[in-house]
């Protein structure tokens, strides 16, 4: 059983799940491209074939390209969330009771 699947309109500019959703519907895409291959090349129509396999590729592209933009935004997601360290007194500043 595959999950309901997501909506990029659902998700606000900048949500992470916005960029999943993108990527979901690229990979949905491929998906239903490589079937449309599988049928030209039964047909032996190369040129539907060609350009079929050519769409494919640049929705994968994209998708991976956008992986790549999520990776990079959960990234900055967690160093923002992280606790800044404490500020701690310069070593060779004297400190007076």
């Amino acid at each position: 059983m595959s999950a309901p699947p997501l909506n990029p309109d659902d998700f606000a500019y900048g949500d992470p799940d916005r960029l999943r959703a993108e990527i979901a519907a690229l990979m949905a895409a491929v998906g239903m491209r490589s079937n449309i291959v599988a049928d030209y090349a039964l047909l032996r129509d190369d040129a539907g074939f060609r350009y079929t396999l050519r769409c494919a590729a640049a929705e994968f592209r994209t998708a991976l390209n956008l992986l790549g933009d999520l990776t990079e935004q959960v990234e900055r997601d967690r160093k923002r969330r992280q606790p800044q360290p404490a500020a701690q007194p310069h070593p060779e500043m004297e400190v007076r009771p």
